[in-house]
């Protein structure tokens, strides 16, 4: 019975599919498996007899491996030069120290060859490299193509509006001094309305370059610890004030006494443009709802989430993922379409996430997520670019 189930030992064994050896502490090999031998380079009918204390020269740091190890060893890799390959193989693998009841100390080496899983991995990760290059050059025609158009819309309105003026200018040296008096002044009149549409086009220009130099370049953010209760209810009250969002319903609900690391400057604007897309959102007269959560990450840091919800039509899904692309926008001519992507890099900035979430026909709420500023972070004035 017990030679039937050492053979039985002994056939498992030898079909492992990894290396395995069991030697002395000294080194000595006691047990090779057919596997470790093909691995290694060795003839099958290698005995351990035969390889007690001469593994091959190519084999010199195995063979120290085995004489100098003195504890387990989870996952490692060794580098050989076996005779079976022009390059050098990289051998990983593990080390366990066994004491059976008779006291005497066995060494067991399972390994295997995974220098092919090296080079698919290489391989893999220059395939990513050459994804991420490939989506930063797209992200880069897109935003080129995004400058282009965004500037073509003004700068066609200076360009048509400056036409116009020339007309009327010319129209104006042909007309009587005394007898086409109403017409000169209906020309000098048509004149000043395309005078009004280049300077708000120049305005648009200039907004637009503007929150270019902001995206591509964020400046400089001064982090100091404010309650971010404080913080959202100014922007909120000072909205609440203004004519231009009168015909809104805005609200908070719930409280938080949770304190945050910020840029108060940059951070009023960041809840600024989410409160103000939420009113737009709601196409008129809607309910702009701010409210606060809290949640833990890694390590049981505490976070504090501001979400702002407004009870508009939703954001279909096929738009919902490229929220926070620039130059993306829902606005048509109206909107540039940087605002989300510096309020997502400025939250950035302040260690936390912006995310956004929507159902279709019941509105869309964004979520601020923020670090709590803790005690023992006390008393520096952070600078980050």
């Amino acid at each position: 019975m017990i030679d039937s189930s050492l053979l039985i030992l002994d056939s498992i064994f030898d079909t492992l599919p990894s290396g395995m050896l069991l030697f002395e502490p000294a080194g000595a090999i006691l047990r090779i498996n057919l596997k470790a031998k093909e691995i290694l380079g060795l003839d099958p009918e290698t005995r351990p007899d035969n390889l007690r204390h001469n593994l091959p020269y190519y084999l010199s740091p195995l063979s120290n491996l085995l004489k100098q190890s003195e504890e387990d060893i989870h996952r490692s890799e060794i580098t050989l030069n076996l005779p079976t390959r022009e390059e050098e193989s990289t051998i990983g693998f593990s080390l366990k120290l066994i004491t059976p009841p008779d006291g005497h100390t066995v060494k067991i080496l399972t390994f295997t060859d995974i220098t092919q899983v090296l080079k698919d991995r290489l391989a893999m990760d220059k395939i990513k490299d050459e994804l991420n290059q490939s989506k930063k050059l797209a992200s880069i025609g897109t935003m080129i193509a995004g400058v282009a158009h965004e500037l073509n819309n003004p700068l066609t309105g200076i360009s048509m509006s400056t036409s116009l003026i020339k007309m009327n200018l010319e129209r104006m040296k042909k007309l009587p001094a005394v007898q086409e008096q109403a017409k000169l002044s209906d020309s000098i009149d048509k004149a000043l309305q395309e005078i009004q549409k280049i300077t708000r086009a120049n305005e648009k220009a200039a907004v637009l370059v503007s929150d270019l130099l902001a995206y591509s370049k964020p400046s400089q953010v001064f982090l100091v610890p404010l309650p971010l209760k404080e913080v959202v209810l100014d922007i909120l009250n000072a909205l609440k004030s203004h004519p231009q969002f009168s015909q809104f319903t805005l609200k908070m609900e719930g409280d938080t006494d949770r304190v945050v690391l910020c840029d108060r400057i940059k951070l009023e604007q960041v809840f600024y443009n989410l409160i103000k897309n939420a009113c737009d959102a709601t196409e008129g007269k809607g309910t702009v709802t701010v409210y606060f959560t809290e949640h833990t990450e890694g390590d049981n840091k505490p976070f504090v989430v501001t979400h702002v919800k407004d009870n508009g039509p939703g954001i279909d899904k096929t738009v919902i993922s490229r929220i926070f692309d620039p130059f993306f926008t829902t606005k048509g001519h109206s909107g540039v379409g940087l605002g989300l992507s510096i309020c997502y890099r400025t939250i950035e900035q302040h260690g936390g996430l912006l995310s956004v979430e929507s159902v279709k026909w019941e509105g869309t709420e964004f979520k601020v997520s923020l670090p709590v500023y803790l005690e023992e972070e006390n008393g520096k004035r952070t600078a980050i670019e």
